[in-house]
């Protein structure tokens, strides 16, 4: 099933925000990495509510901050892994 990136987007929000950042609100271009927001260790636990929620596989290649330095980044990265599947 194929997933849009503004669905995408709002769980990945609420994630972060339940998450990382308590109740803080955070923009979707917001530098996650660059800023200090996402730990590596918040990076594997993301990766596997992504990999859960979404039923997708993240490879060690693409965690970088290209693919996860904002949750508009992360986004596109889950909806194009599910449109490949779909």
């Amino acid at each position: 099933m194929a997933v849009d990136t503004q669905n995408a987007t709002g769980e990945i929000r609420e994630w972060v925000k339940e998450n990382v950042t308590g109740s803080g609100e955070l923009s979707d271009e917001y530098q996650l990495i660059e800023n200090g927001v996402l730990t590596s260790l918040q990076t594997v636990e993301l990766v596997m509510f992504l990999e859960e929620r979404f039923g997708i596989s993240v490879e060690d290649e693409e965690l970088d901050e290209e693919n996860f330095g904002t949750v508009g980044s992360i986004a596109s990265l889950v909806a194009s892994k599910t449109w490949r599947r779909s």
